[in-house]
């Protein structure tokens, strides 16, 4: 009986320590753990960059900064109270505020907010790096499934070809995102190597609206709509890309409907070309089709 009373004393304490230690981390609420006021020189222009948010990184513009006698340019993500205009270098002074609050599920995080504009300069800023995007990002994944289907006499020489010209560089690691702008493309091999970024044009289409000549190469993985894509430069001009067709779906093969990521199924019938191309080859129907995960 002894062993059992101490045993619920000791039970009791522990409970009662824990209700104590949860009220009193309640009552101190957020804190903030550390504050500091800098100078910033930010770009004329914003690059793809990474930022971590919820417990994921993710893919946005993001504001090339300039600390203080420093000369490297890196990332910041937001600034609240800042707008910002391209083709100006901006003098600004903000805040960074930490703070700590564990009733939150992030319970760690920064703030950073506009405190002064000190100058706003019509310039274009020089030395800028093409992206802010870490290899470990993109490493193994974004690389377009590049299939294609013929129908002709002599399949043959018209597979050789489109195995040694692929409309879309198959070793660069697509990307896409959203800005004020629009949804934006961006590719990527290396940090020398990138195509863009641009702005993607998007018209919405009907399955009917599609070419016939698809049906020989369906999508591997369900669709649920239909568009075509145009892709631009960052002033809404064209690029030396041709527009696609393109079937929207989840990704294939996944258990979970939550954690699957978008697929799109760019489509491009080449009939016509490789008629004219070659026009002994007794071309019926060619078309190529490239599967890319939006990350």
């Amino acid at each position: 009986m002894k062993t059992k009373n101490l045993f619920g004393i000791l039970i009791l304490f522990l409970l009662t320590f824990s209700f104590i230690s949860c009220d009193k981390e309640d009552e101190e609420g957020r804190k903030i753990t550390d504050y500091k006021e800098y100078v910033l020189t930010v770009a004329s222009e914003m690059k793809p960059g990474v930022i971590w948010s919820e417990g994921r990184d993710y893919l946005k513009e993001v504001y090339p900064v300039k600390k203080e006698n420093t000369e490297e340019w890196e990332a910041l993500g937001y600034i609240d109270g800042f707008e910002f205009e391209k083709g100006y270098e901006y003098k600004i002074k903000i805040s960074e505020t930490s703070y700590l609050d564990h009733s939150m599920g992030q319970p760690a995080w920064t703030e950073y907010d506009l405190l002064e504009i000190i100058y706003k300069e019509k310039k274009g800023s020089e030395g800028l790096p093409k992206h802010f995007i870490p290899e470990v990002f993109y490493k193994d994944k974004f690389l377009p499934e590049y299939r294609y289907a013929v129908e002709a006499d002599n399949k043959e020489v018209i597979e050789e070809d489109l195995r040694n010209n692929s409309i879309l560089p198959l070793d660069y690691h697509y990307l896409y995102y959203g800005n004020s702008e629009g949804p934006k493309w961006f590719a990527i091999k290396n940090d020398f190597n990138a195509l863009g970024p641009g702005l993607i044009k998007r018209t919405d289409k009907t399955q009917e609206e599609l070419p016939e000549v698809y049906k020989i190469l369906p999508p591997e993985g369900q669709v649920n709509g239909f568009m075509e894509w145009s892709f631009l430069n960052e002033d809404g001009n064209g690029t030396g890309y041709p527009s696609f067709d393109v079937f929207v779906g989840p990704a294939a093969k996944s258990k979970s409907v939550d954690l699957t990521p978008n697929i799109v199924y760019l489509y491009k019938d080449l009939t016509e070309y490789y008629k004219r191309k070659y026009p002994e080859a007794g071309v019926k129907a060619v078309v190529v089709s490239y599967t890319i995960a939006i990350n």
